[in-house]
């Protein structure tokens, strides 16, 4: 139960860092890495609107998904908390492949040449 509070609280502070990006417009430290020099950005503004639903997303999920697991909604049906915590590592892959391929293209300037 812990974990699934846990998973939480990252999803409200997804949703924060979502929000504070977008009242902002700067670029949450907890999205970049700690020192990243965001004054050189190619395309900050670029990387805050493409991020921004997935951010906001990712943070919904997750907090759903610790909400649903500390409630023990399923506790009658293991096999369902098993497809949730699935569902959550799933969306935590998907969301770091994609933060990484954004910072790329809009704050670093490189473009895949896989897309040629």
């Amino acid at each position: 139960m812990i974990l699934k509070l846990l998973i939480m609280a990252c999803g409200v502070y997804m949703i924060y860092w979502a929000m504070q990006m977008k009242t902002t417009h700067k670029i949450p430290e907890m999205l970049v890495g700690k020192g990243f020099p965001i004054n050189r950005a190619k395309d900050p503004e670029g990387f805050m609107k493409n991020t921004f639903p997935f951010t906001m997303g990712t943070g919904i999920i997750l907090f759903a998904a610790g909400l649903v697991g500390a409630l023990e909604i399923f506790v009658l049906y293991p096999w369902v908390d098993t497809v949730i915590t699935l569902v959550i590592l799933g969306v935590l892959v998907i969301y770091g492949i994609f933060l990484l391929k954004a910072q790329k293209k809009y704050l670093i300037g490189v473009v895949d040449n896989d897309k040629k």
